[in-house]
Order: structure tokens, then sequence, then C-alpha cells
């Protein structure tokens, strides 16, 4: 017997430098190459990720909005009570080192040849699961990684619901800029409309011109219905994020915004501590390796002690009783469902692992196409806002020609059409990089403070 404890004490001894015990290293997965494309420069040690969104975004409107979703939104409360249940789930599996107390008192009464006793038990029973093999500390490792995994989870909440809500909250600054110009165009429609009825009335014009300027008058204002109703619906949508009934939104104006002065994307392994996603990825692959491990101890014995303490006998005398029994379960005959759940236990490490280099290209992919959007967005700026002009002195030059009667109400049309054409292009060039200021903010882990 001696010689058995002595072998015990030995194999546990050599047993934590094996894969039993050994911790998940997190400094196994590094970024290797450049996650990022050209849009890194080796040199910027900044990001525009790292700023507070209350110092990117300063329309107070904007930020009320958010702070208002972050406290309402449904999804938000959901994940917290996620957090709060793996919370509870942690400290169960803590339990696991601890002793399993019962207490089953019991009486009887036995009656044999005229006469009947009674016999009185008042036990207290204790069960031990040692886990000498780690099996609990594995159970409490994986159960620390699923809550690190919900809160990395609730800040890709929070991370896609501030971004939603500025996105939206754009969409209608941009919605009410084109209504605006839209609005101011339909009067010059309707100028231009009334000055061909009056040439056509003195016979300069023919009846298809007024019917030229009068389809292209309702044209504009059937555009003008639209827009109102694409307002609405974005404030539908807007309120629905904030967990509250449909109602007109707050907002500041569309010349308000003002883009940053520099934008920095930093290096690409500030989107290891910096995105929830990169993060969650990673807690993916710890809890696999737990689950790995655990797989690997189910092959080991567990050692069991079962102990007894308490009272038994008459109510009129009781005496002390008590009892420990250990025990070693080896698992024999479940061999093969003991390899195929380890072989299973590896593949799906090896699925973390990979799922989570995609997101880490995913994510560098990101932060390169929004960071190119928003280079592509400012050099088309200035050849727009030339295109406006030319085409507001065109259209002046060719309504006071048609008020004298030197030119064609087609010329005017046109010119009308191209001017408001390109006012609104100015516009959603302008929400593009708005947009993409967003989007690459949201990249580089923004929101999340």
């Amino acid at each position: 017997m001696k010689r058995y404890i002595i072998l015990i004490f030995a194999v546990l001894l050599l047993l934590p430098g094996c894969n039993l015990y050994k911790k998940y290293d997190s400094k196994a997965n590094t970024i290797t190459g450049n996650l990022m494309g050209d849009v890194m420069n080796p040199q910027d040690t900044l990001s525009i990720g790292d700023l507070s969104w209350r110092d990117v975004f300063k329309d107070p409107n904007l930020q009320s909005l958010i702070e208002t979703a972050l406290v309402n939104n449904t999804d938000m409360r959901t994940a917290q009570f996620t957090i709060e249940q793996a919370q509870n789930e942690v400290k169960a599996a803590k339990w696991g080192y601890a002793p399993t107390l019962s207490f089953a008192p019991n009486a009887s009464y036995n009656y044999q040849g005229g006469a009947g006793s009674y016999n009185v038990q008042i036990p207290v029973r204790a069960s031990w699961q040692l886990g000498i093999f780690g099996q609990n500390r594995s159970k409490v490792r994986s159960a620390k990684a699923k809550l690190a995994y919900d809160e990395d989870f609730r800040q890709a909440v929070q991370v896609d619901l501030a971004a939603n809500v500025a996105n939206l909250y754009y969409t209608l600054v941009m919605l009410d800029r084109q209504l605006a110009i839209s609005e101011a165009t339909e009067i010059l429609y309707q100028e231009s409309y009334n000055t061909t009825q009056a040439l056509f009335q003195a016979g300069t014009y023919n009846s298809p011109a007024v019917y030229e300027m009068q389809a292209s008058l309702e044209a504009l204002r059937t555009d003008i219905v639209t827009l109102r109703y694409s307002i609405a619906a974005t404030e539908a949508l807007l309120c629905q994020l904030l967990a509250e009934p449909p109602h007109h939104i707050e907002r500041s104006s569309f010349e308000q915004f003002e883009m940053p002065e520099q934008i920095h994307v930093g290096l690409p392994v500030r989107l290891l501590a910096a995105r929830p996603d990169v993060r969650m990825a990673e807690r993916n692959m710890e809890i696999a390796y737990y689950t790995t491990q655990q797989a690997r101890q189910s092959f080991y014995p567990s050692l069991n002690l079962d102990g007894l303490f308490g009272l038994a006998g008459t109510f009129s005398a009781l005496d002390l009783i008590g009892q420990a029994v250990g025990s070693l379960t080896q698992p024999i005959l479940q061999g093969g469902q003991l390899t195929a759940q380890l072989r299973n236990a590896k593949a799906e490490q090896e699925k973390a692992r990979l799922e989570f280099v995609q997101t880490l290209y995913d994510a560098g992919s990101e932060v390169y196409q929004y960071k190119k959007a928003i280079e592509t967005a400012e050099e088309k700026t200035s050849h727009i806002d030339i295109r406006v002009n030319a085409l507001q002195e065109a259209f002046s030059a060719t309504t006071e020609l048609m008020n004298h009667g030197s030119t064609t109400y087609l010329e005017v049309l046109t010119a009308q059409e191209s001017l408001l054409s390109a006012q609104l292009a100015q516009v959603e060039n302008r929400y593009e990089m708005v947009q993409a200021l967003i989007n690459l903010y949201t990249a580089l882990g923004g929101f999340g403070k």
C-alpha cells in the first residue's frame, strides 16, 4: 500500500510539466506580416481607434443618441445578462475544488417478537473529487475564458451599436441636405416652368416645351416626397436602436461636421487589443485549448473521497459514527470513445485557430478599404466642387438667355438637371467620406471606450 501511495505522488510530481496542467499561451498567436497593406506607416504608433468616440464625433446631438442607445438598447442589456450568467459559471466551476456535503437524517422502527425499537441516523455525508490530473483547474480556466469571451462580445455589441447610430444619424443629416437642395431647386424649376408658359403664350415656344418643363418639375416633386419618406423611415430605424417609439431626431446641419485633420491607423498589433471580434476569436482558441486539455484528462483516473460523520442509535442513546472511503476510477472500456472525443477536440482547436487567422485578415482588409475610401472621397471632392461651380454658372447663363428668347428650353432643362445631379453627388461624396470615417474608426476598435 505504501509503495502504491509513493508511486501516485511520484506521478503527480511529474505531471505539472505536461499538457494536463499547462495554461493557454496567448503569446503563441502573434501577428505576422502586414495585415493592412500600404495604408500602414511602420513609424505611425498612433491610431485614431485609441481616441474616445466623444473626441472624434463631437456633435452633441450624436453623443446624446449614442449614450441613450448604450443604456436602453435591448441587445446591450441582453449581453450584460449573458456576462452575469458567465460569472455564475465561473463561480460554479470554482466550487469543483470543494467537497459536496449533504445532510440526510433518517429514522426507522423495527417490531419483532412483541417488542419494537427505533433506530435513528443523523449523518452528514461528504464527497470530494480531488481532480489530481487537473480536471477542476481546466474547468475553471475554461469558464474564465468563456466569461472573457462574453465581455468581449458585449463590447462588440457596443461597437456595432454606436457605429450604427452614427451611420443613421449622418444619413439623416445627408438626407436633410439633399431635401434642402431639392426644395431650393423646386423653386428654380417652378420659375423656369412659369417662364416657359409665358413664352408659349407669347408664341415663342410651342406646347411640348411647357409639358417638358412641367414633367421635370413633377419628377422633382416626386423625389422630394421620396426624400421625406426616407427621412421618416431612417428616424424610425434610429429609434429602434434607442428602444424608443418613432419620433423626430434632433440633429445638426450637414455643414457642421468636421473631419479630423489627420487619420492614423496605427500598427497591426493594436488590432489584437482594440478589436473585440479579434479578442473573441482568440478566446475561442483558448476555450478550444482547454476543451482539448479536458479530453486528455478524461483518459486518467479520478480520485474520489467519500466520508460520513454523525450520530446513530435510539432516541435515548445516540453514538458518534464516522466513515471514510477512497476510490480510484480508471476508464478501461471507453478508450475508443475517449480517443474520438480527443480527436474532435483537437479538430475544433485547429478550426478555432483558422478562424482567428481569418479574423485578423478580415480586420486588416477592413482598415485598408475604409482608409482608401476616405482618400478616394477626399480626392473626388475638389473635382465635384469645380463641377458644381461650373454648372451653376451654366445654369445662370442659360436661364438668362431663355428669358431673352435666345436659347431653347432644352438647354435650360439640361442645365437644371445637371446642376441638381452634381449638387446631390456633392452631398453623397461628403456622406461617403463621413461613413468611411465611421467604419474606419470602428475597424480600428473605436466606439468600445
